[in-house]
Formats: structure tokens, sequence, C-alpha cells
């Protein structure tokens, strides 16, 4: 067993450092929000063969368990797994280098906008835009739901609370999540 764990890491290629900068650096630059993971998987497993399916899925879990950004988590791991202590240092500021100067950027050139009318255009269309994904996700719950009494009073609650009243995320949850679990496990008590 010893022998087939010291054969797997002679096996490994010795992936170049400059090699998982540019590629962390690629995702991090032409990507944002989900997904991520699966273009990590892409890049480091099916595209380069830097890491395996196994692997990957327990750098995945490990990174989801951890706190932070599983992305960045995830990142790490798989740095580490392939280069140690400095893979995992490459591989986190490839990945966060580029969205660090973008923000700097889009912050200059809001500022330079000062509070003009092109600005306030540009924030109600993103408002507009948020308030949009957040009635799709909405939707799309409700659907998912739409059988279930308690799932769909759930979802109706949680969206018309934080959505349209504007209360906090956090306390609506903290006082619907236990309320939903109690009624969802009478109802399997009752059905089974």
């Amino acid at each position: 067993m010893a022998d087939e764990a010291a054969d797997a890491v002679k096996r490994q290629p010795i992936v170049p450092l400059a090699s998982l900068f540019l590629v962390c650096l690629k995702i991090g630059v032409l990507s944002f929000g989900g997904g991520l993971s699966g273009w990590l998987y892409q890049e480091f497993v099916t595209r380069h063969g830097w890491i395996s399916d196994e692997d990957f899925a327990s750098s995945l879990a490990i990174s989801q368990m951890l706190p932070g950004a599983n992305v960045v988590n995830l990142v790490v791991c798989m740095g580490e797994q392939l280069r140690g202590p400095l893979g995992s240092i490459i591989c986190a500021f490839g990945f966060l280098v580029g969205p660090f100067f973008a923000v700097i950027a889009m912050s200059a050139g809001l500022s330079r906008m000062g509070d003009g009318p092109v600005l306030q255009a540009t924030m109600t269309g993103v408002a507009a835009a948020a308030i949009g994904l957040l009635l799709a996700m909405f939707w799309r719950s409700a659907r998912r739901y739409a059988g279930q009494r308690v799932g769909l009073v759930t979802v109706a609650v949680v969206g018309v609370t934080v959505g349209l009243l504007q209360w906090p995320l956090i306390a609506v949850v903290l006082v619907v999540a236990p309320i939903s679990v109690y009624l969802a496990w009478q109802r399997t008590k009752h059905e089974g």
C-alpha cells in the first residue's frame, strides 16, 4: 500500500510554477460568479492532466468544508497538492491578482465619473439586474416546490421578506429555517 502511494507520487508530473500561475490567472481574470470549479476541473484535470478525478473531488470536498471562498480554497488545495506550500501561494496569487486590479480600475473609473447621470444610470441598471436575478431565483425555487406546500410557503416567505421588505437575510433564515425543518420533519413522519 505504501509502495503504491510512493509510485503515484513519482508518476505525478512536476508542474512548473509559472504554468500554475498562468492557468489560475486566466481563470481569475476571465471569469466571475458560479461555475469556477467546473473551469478549474477542465484546466487541471481534463486539459493538463495535472490532477486525477479522485484528487480533484477530494480537494473540492475539503475546500467546501473550509471557511472562506470555496473556489479560492480549491485553488489553494490543488496548488499545495501539486507543488506544496509554494504552489498553493502561487495558485492563490494568480487567481486573485487579476480581479484585485480589475476592482481597483473600476473604482478609479467610478470615482472619475463623479456623481453624475452616467453613474446614476449605471447603478440603476445594476440594481435592476440584481432584482431580476433575485426574481428569477425565486421563480425557479417556487416552481421546484410547487407540489410541496411547506416548501412553497418557505420560498414565498423568504422571497417577500428579503426581496421586497428588505429584511436582513440572516435574521429571516434564522427564523424560517428551523420552522421549515420542523414542518418537513412532521410531514415525513406522518408519511412514513
